[in-house]
Parts: C-alpha cells; sequence; structure tokens
C-alpha cells in the first residue's frame, strides 16, 4: 500500500486525504498546532466557526484509516529523518501563513500583533481554558485591514470587552454594505478610505496612538496605487491588530523539501499540482495563495487525483 504524508490539516490537507483514504492509500497528516484543522481550528473565530465540527471531521478521517502527528513542524530534520524515508509522495498542504507587514514608524512598539496571532490566542483560551496573552479587555483596540480575518479581529475584540474599535480600510465603502457577522454598528467601527502612517508610543514602549491620512485607491495603466490626501488624524490604539493579507506559504515548509516556488505557476488560473520533485506535491492556499475556504477544499481533492495519477504512471 503507497503511503502519503500530508504536511498541514487545513481545509485544503483533509479534503484530499478523505479522498486518498476513500481509494485505500496510507494518510498520514503532520500538523505544528496541538489539534487538526489549520485555518479552520485556529484562523476562524468559535463564534463563527463551532470547533467541534472540525474535531468530527478529524475523527471521521481516523476511520478511514489517516493517521495525525500533531504538534510537528516539518523542517528539514524531519524530512530527513521520517518523511523522506517513509513515504512514497508528500502533499504540501501548509496554507498561506507568511503575514504582510505593515513597514512605518513605531511599528516595533508593544501591543502590535498579526491577527492570527490573535485569533490563535483567543481560541486556545476559549478551548483550553488558557490565560489571555492579547486580551483586549478595556483597551482601545485599532484593527489595520479590511478583509474577513480583520473582521474577524474585529468580532473578537468585540467579544473580550474592547472600550473601543476602530478598522482601517483602504478601499471605499462599498454601495452595498453588507451587515457583519457580529452585533454592533458597523458605522462606529469602520474608517473608511484610511490607512496607518505612524505609530506613537506614549513614553514605555507600548503602542498608545496610530496616526492616520486619506487615502485614494487609484487605477490605470500603470496598475493600482494609493494616492495619499494628507490629512493627519490621531486614534487612540492601546492594542493594534495588523490583518492586511498574507505572502505566501511560510518558506520553512517548502525549504524542507527544497522546493522552488513559482507564483506564475502556482496560482488561481493554474491547475498544476507537481513541482521540482517528482514526488512532492503542492495545493490549497499553499499553492494559489490566500483564498476561500471552498477553493482549498476543491484544490485538495485535484491535488489528491494529482498524486493518483502519479502512482498510477509509476
Amino acid at each position: 500500500m503507497k503511503k502519503i504524508a500530508i504536511v498541514g490539516t487545513g481545509p485544503s490537507g483533509m479534503a484530499a486525504a478523505q479522498v486518498l483514504a476513500q481509494e485505500g492509500y496510507n494518510v498520514t497528516m503532520y500538523e505544528k498546532a496541538d489539534r487538526p484543522g489549520g485555518i479552520l481550528m485556529y484562523g476562524i473565530p468559535h463564534m463563527k466557526l463551532n470547533k467541534n465540527n472540525i474535531i468530527r471531521k478529524a475523527e471521521n478521517l481516523e476511520k478511514l484509516g489517516v493517521k495525525f502527528i500533531l504538534n510537528t513542524t516539518v523542517t528539514k530534520e524531519v524530512v530527513a529523518d521520517t518523511i523522506s524515508k517513509d513515504f512514497d509522495a508528500v502533499l504540501l498542504a501548509t496554507g498561506a501563513e507568511q503575514p504582510r507587514d505593515i513597514k512605518i514608524d513605531g511599528r516595533n512598539y508593544d501591543n502590535i500583533y498579526f491577527a492570527m496571532e490573535y485569533l490563535t490566542d483567543n481560541t486556545k483560551h476559549l478551548l483550553d481554558g488558557t490565560p489571555l496573552k492579547i486580551d483586549a479587555n478595556g483597551l482601545n483596540v485599532v484593527v489595520i485591514g479590511g478583509g474577513d480575518t480583520s473582521n474577524d479581529c474585529v468580532a473578537t475584540a468585540i467579544s473580550q470587552g474592547a472600550k473601543s474599535v476602530k478598522q482601517l480600510e483602504i478601499h471605499r465603502k462599498p454601495e452595498n454594505q453588507k451587515k457583519p457577522y457580529y452585533d454592533f454598528d458597523d458605522e462606529e467601527i469602520k474608517m473608511y478610505e484610511k490607512t496607518a502612517v505612524k505609530f506613537i508610543d506614549c513614553e514605555d514602549g507600548c503602542v498608545s496612538k496610530i496616526v492616520t491620512d486619506n487615502v485614494e485607491i487609484v487605477r490605470d495603466e500603470h496598475g493600482t496605487k494609493m494616492d495619499f490626501k494628507e490629512k493627519h488624524q490621531e486614534i487612540d490604539a492601546d492594542l493594534v491588530l495588523v490583518a492586511i493579507g498574507f505572502l505566501g506559504p511560510v518558506e520553512e515548509a517548502l525549504a524542507a523539501f527544497d522546493i522552488e516556488y513559482d507564483s506564475k505557476k502556482y496560482n488561481r488560473d493554474t491547475q498544476i499540482f507537481t513541482t521540482n520533485k517528482e514526488n512532492v506535491f503542492i495545493c490549497g492556499d499553499a499553492r494559489r495563495g490566500q483564498s476561500l475556504i471552498k477553493y482549498a477544499i476543491g484544490e485538495g481533492k485535484m491535488a489528491a487525483e494529482a498524486v493518483k495519477e502519479y502512482f498510477n504512471k509509476n
């Protein structure tokens, strides 16, 4: 029986594992966290996605024979010692976890965190009862970014009892604005066509305010850029959450297998799941970049078919 290692237990990895296990392959999934599920477990708030559903999914995969190895970061050493020797094929489904940072004055101040740090900490607190390392209770919170992850940060900060929550969004307000899933007045939170230009501390190394400018997104034949309309405004900020997207897969995961990442080859417009290593495949956000859960699931299923095709030819 062919043995397959899947690195990452998020939606793409789980989808691939189900297809392959149902075909009778021996599947082992590696996960760096203490629970399976990837972004489903720690990247999406419990109020939005009940974690018991993820646990049941993992249990169903175990009934199909899938083995989970948790608390294991796949490094060069792990690859050399185990995976490369013990498995006939590898599927990388690590997600796109490398966060995009904001590079402005004061970024080194304390109490400025990436969104995933914050969301993971809160979910661990809810599931395990561990003390919060990042607690918004009683604080003025500013979330930088306007996507789904930033909305999750807003909802979480509200649930923790933040004193105030502001969300900086560089785009203009949509004409048909959807009501957010959290029960709060969106007009009091979102600040459209605003961007942070500087962090200010309160002489103790912790952020205390953010300086913002008005901004307009300009699209022309030269591409897309931000046109700053300077109108400095200071916003109280005891806690800042950076949620401006992800750059791609964490490089260590690819380096462990000496994978050459090519954004022209791996994107949402292609269906190429092979890599420069004959028996190593890639799928989901790790392949195409940050995207929706439904696309990750579809990618996992298609990547499983690519692995099956590889075995049929060999």
